[in-house]
């Protein structure tokens, strides 16, 4: 069973991913850069340095493959999040909207709608609450398709 907030959270971490191998291509890069730089008369085992330079090149353009497939999840799960909590209330519908897809704290989110801290958590609950019948109800759709596939393929 997918709990409300975990499901909700995607979106972040999908986000730091994204944000974190963009740092790591940062590294290559530097590497790949650094390969090449010899000091004035400095002697350097050219074979070795290439090969480094050739292996931090390959290395950040796999990053930068794999973030634009990333990009492409993340704005999909997204959509997909957004989608799931357009139902709710107006109230509960922003609170979530603010604090799981444009990352505010619960505080920023009451003085944003000029609330107190206590009903932009307790907005929240109660979204969480309606959010996690609605990931419910989906499971068991999902669940009651599949048992209906499994059974329309052993009676062709």
């Amino acid at each position: 069973m997918t709990r409300a907030k975990d499901y909700l959270k995607q979106i972040e971490k999908l986000d730091a991913m994204i944000r974190n191998k963009w740092a790591e291509i940062e590294i290559w890069k530097g590497v790949a850069a650094g390969s090449t730089a010899q000091a004035e008369g400095e002697r350097v085992q050219a074979t070795g340095s290439k090969q480094k330079m050739e292996k931090a090149v390959v290395e950040y353009v796999d990053l930068e493959n794999e973030i634009k497939c990333e990009i492409k999840e993340l704005a999909r799960k997204k959509r997909e999040i957004i989608h799931t909590i357009e139902p709710l209330p107006t109230a509960e519908y922003n609170v979530l909207f603010q604090i799981y897809v444009c990352y505010q704290e619960f505080w920023q989110v009451a003085e944003k709608y000029k609330k107190s801290y206590s009903w932009a958590t307790s907005a929240h609950g109660r979204a969480l609450a309606k959010v996690q019948k609605i990931l419910d109800e989906r499971e068991a759709h999902e669940a009651s398709q599949e048992t209906e596939n499994e059974g329309s393929e052993v009676n062709p």
